[in-house]
């Protein structure tokens, strides 16, 4: 009789054992028996989760401190365009553009100031950066990697094209930062780049404008020298006539002018006698005394005038500032925004999810122990 089922046992149905062992029904749980585990196990998953929490603010500990400083920068203004107007008006009247505005200027030095291969020029020479490779006496690959490290997030650019419509400015402006482990040092970087980046838009703006003048005096040379040898040309020819006339006059016997005695005669277009050979003598002896025939060319004098304006032209003695402060790189009075918050936020959620899945996972594994075991059921 002891091994009859009655069927209003088999009505009934299974509820959790005051173990808290939940009975196995397709192998799922739902979210009342998760809730019941969870509570039941509670304290488990709060120590594991507090020794995550732990593990988290030593970790944040570690974390290198970060200074920023920044400095906000427009196109410069007829203030720090003034050491370039005498120059910049000595081009207009020779004829040579430079193409120097305002924007100009500022696109050229942020344009230099993103580019990667200057920031880490600039970088490597620093004594920040020779003194965080003294300190960690690495192998060039971590030297190349700190490099990397510092570059892809310590230097930044904003424009303000990138603002939100809400936030736009009517002027153009950038925002320029550098992070460093110290608020001195980022201050100092950020001055030390800028300078580095305005030296080198003032040196591509100098190579580009003698470059300029150096092909416009090529031209103006080449045609000065065509020019004096066409001269030189016609002077020959022209003291060959002379001699010719001479010949001429002295054959004729004119010695004097033909109109100085009242007769008049009809001169020959291409070997002209009326001057006399007392005057094409003298002629003559003028025209040979000249050893520079640009001397009576003003074409020629006008010409070396001008090669003489380009020669005295000094662009590298011109200084260019391409932007106006706003703001100044100053030192930080306080530090980053550090990710400390956010670690321990992680290694607590990470502690949360880990014990409560440990507990689960533990909970079914029991339960199938204990179906498995004979007369479990």
């Amino acid at each position: 009789m002891s091994n009859i089922i009655y069927k209003s046992d088999m009505l009934q149905p299974h509820t959790p054992s005051l173990t808290g062992h939940l009975p196995d029904k397709d192998d799922d749980l739902d979210l009342i028996s998760f809730l019941t585990i969870i509570l039941q196990r509670k304290t488990t998953i709060i120590v594991t989760t507090l020794l995550a929490v732990v593990l988290g603010v030593g970790c944040s500990l570690l974390l290198t401190p970060r200074w920023t400083s920044h400095a906000i920068i427009v196109a410069p203004s007829p203030k720090e365009l003034r050491s370039m107007d005498k120059t910049i008006t000595q081009l207009a009247v020779l004829g040579i553009s430079a193409d120097i505005t305002p924007d100009s200027l500022l696109s050229d030095f942020m344009r230099n100031f993103d580019s990667r291969d200057l920031r880490e020029k600039y970088l490597v020479n620093t004594h920040y950066f020779t003194q965080l490779v003294k300190e960690q006496q690495g192998s060039p690959q971590e030297t190349s990697r700190l490099i990397d490290t510092i570059l892809d997030g310590n230097i930044a650019s904003h424009s303000s094209g990138q603002d939100k419509a809400e936030d736009k400015k009517e002027y153009r402006y950038y925002k320029v930062s550098y992070t460093a482990e110290n608020a001195t040092a980022a201050r100092d970087l950020l001055e030390g780049y800028i300078s580095y980046v305005t030296q080198v838009v003032e040196d591509e703006l100098h190579q580009k404008i003698n470059y300029q003048v150096d092909l416009l005096k090529g031209k103006a040379q080449g045609e000065y020298e065509l020019e004096l040898a066409r001269a030189e040309n016609a002077h020959q020819v022209k003291l060959q006539r002379l001699n010719y006339a001479l010949s001429i006059a002295n054959s004729a016997g004119l010695k004097h002018p033909s109109w100085s005695n009242g007769s008049s005669i009809k001169d020959d277009p291409d070997y002209s006698v009326t001057l006399g050979a007392n005057g094409l003598l003298r002629k003559l002896e003028i025209e040979r005394s000249l050893q520079d025939v640009a001397q009576l060319n003003p074409d020629l004098l006008n010409r070396r005038l001008y090669i003489g304006q380009l020669n005295a032209l000094k662009i590298n003695e011109m200084e260019i500032l391409p932007f106006k402060y706003m703001r100044q790189p100053y030192e930080p009075l306080k530090q980053d925004k550090s990710q400390r918050k956010l670690l321990i936020i992680l290694f607590a959620l990470a502690g949360i999810l880990g014990s409560s899945g440990y507990v689960l996972i533990n909970t079914k594994i029991r339960q199938r122990a204990e179906l498995q075991l004979p007369g479990a059921g």
